[in-house]
């Protein structure tokens, strides 16, 4: 492990989940407010599955690169 990877901080990622919780809780009330209550919460499910996948996508990312840095060392 370099003195980089050491550095940087990885208690972020309840900061990313409340933060997506608050994207996903406005979507679906300003949704829910336009039209029904039911596709109001369709649509917060729908941010909540994107959010979770761009979460996925981006941790994979950085395992990604750990490994290939480590590997390349």
């Amino acid at each position: 492990m370099s003195t980089v990877s050491a550095a940087k901080p990885t208690s972020t990622g309840w900061v990313r989940f409340v933060a997506w919780a608050v994207v996903c809780l406005g979507a679906a009330g300003l949704v829910a407010l336009v039209s029904s209550p039911l596709v109001g919460v369709a649509a917060g499910l729908a941010v909540a599955v994107l959010g979770a996948a761009v979460n996925a996508l981006t941790r994979a990312s950085r395992t990604m690169d750990r490994i290939f840095t480590e590997e390349l060392d």
